[in-house]
């Protein structure tokens, strides 16, 4: 009998790029509209009013800018249809007509033809509840945390971030658990499971009626040099990103600072402190770029990338409808803080156009503050210490 080898990663790029991810994702319950090269509707994977979910067949993937899920044919296959990587594999080898017989037998349809679990599927209330319910359980994490002053949390970001103990030590939005558990799910596994339990930074995130919308989640490792904690996927030749976020962030921020007329924004709060610091104004942040700055319009379309012709930028044309992070009402110039040692700069600085962009339309000053070349704002900070 001869061994079954692992499936290659050309014949998985031959059986993404020879499936239809419009039609699988509107074969799952998505109503898509289309719109330019992309197609849009209400996401799959959490609850919203307004479509945030698009699908880019000419690119192979499908995104969200509300939740942030970005999945391929397979990604999307196995989260919507809660089935392995392996049983989504097979699924769709079928539907493509590729060959697997040389790898984990041979690809058959399906017996039983697979339920979709998606959130666009519920009516109103029912999206309403599956918000509330990620709500409460960002608040019962919440709940856990304590004061951080005296444990690692403190030491991560005095010692480890060189952040000033006067800007967040008595800061109510911080908090500190010991044993935050973190979970995943591996590609053959139908169920994730705890692989590493430690201490983590807590952050909650407020929506602009000062509401609880969701906590933040920073995993900690006093013995790494910037005491984040590093964690390599199980299954793949990979790290996985180890801060989190519980609850619905989408329109939501962290508030780091004080709401002011002149205010700096930035992705993450160690990046934020630090623009705090170094610009001595107040500062609130978001969990991600593209929440930062919003989404942009569909049918807007970017520029040639300068690095490589066969893709796009970015559009800096603003969705006025999908705002992503809502600064405080007092703020009438915002900050946007980017990093110096980002890789793909040209692209940074189209959606940093666009957040400036969203601030004019809203009828404030939306400026750009870089880090030096080859660093990012932390690192300046640690490195005038």
């Amino acid at each position: 009998m001869i061994a079954r080898t692992p499936i290659p990663q050309s014949v998985i790029d031959d059986i993404i790029s020879r499936t239809d991810l419009v039609d699988l994702v509107a074969n799952s319950g998505v109503k898509l509209i289309k719109s330019g090269r992309e197609y849009q509707g209400l996401c799959p994977f959490h609850s919203e009013r307004t479509p945030s979910f698009t699908v880019r067949p000419d690119l192979g993937f499908a995104h969200c800018f509300g939740c942030g899920a970005h999945e391929t044919a397979i990604g999307y296959q196995m989260r919507v249809y809660g089935q392995s990587f392996i049983e989504a594999v097979k699924g769709l080898a079928w539907q493509a007509g590729v060959d697997l017989t040389d790898y984990v037998g041979r690809a058959e349809k399906p017996k039983v033809a697979p339920k979709p679990k998606i959130a666009s599927r519920a009516d109103e209330t029912e999206r309403e509840t599956e918000t509330e319910k990620r709500r409460r359980r960002g608040q019962r994490m919440w709940q856990r945390g304590v004061r951080i002053e005296g444990t690692a949390a403190e030491v991560y970001l005095a010692q480890h971030r060189g952040i000033d103990r006067a800007l967040f030590l008595h800061n109510p939005v911080h908090r500190f658990v010991p044993d935050y558990e973190f979970w995943y799910r591996a590609r053959d596994a139908k169920k994730p499971e705890a692989i590493w339990t430690g201490p983590a930074l807590l952050t909650v995130m407020q929506y602009r009626d000062d509401r609880f919308a969701a906590c933040h989640i920073t995993c900690i490792d006093l013995d790494q040099p910037k005491g984040r904690l590093k964690l390599a996927a199980p299954d793949e030749d990979r790290d996985l990103n180890t801060k989190r976020v519980m609850g619905d962030p989408s329109t939501a921020a962290m508030r780091l600072g004080k709401p002011a007329f002149v205010m700096v924004g930035g992705e993450g709060l160690e990046t934020t402190y630090s623009g705090m610091m170094v610009s001595g104004h107040s500062g609130w942040c978001s969990y991600s770029l593209d929440n930062l700055v919003g989404a942009c319009l569909m049918d807007a379309k970017g520029d040639r990338h300068p690095y490589d012709g066969r893709r796009r930028l970015p559009s800096v044309v603003p969705d006025m409808a999908r705002p992503g992070m809502l600064w405080p009402r007092e703020c009438r110039e915002r900050i946007f803080l980017g990093d110096g040692d980002t890789k793909d700069m040209p692209m940074l600085r189209a959606k940093l156009e666009r957040g400036c962009r969203r601030a004019a339309q809203e009828g404030c000053k939306g400026r750009v503050a870089m880090s030096k070349p080859g660093t990012d704002f932390n690192s300046m900070i640690l490195g005038a210490a």
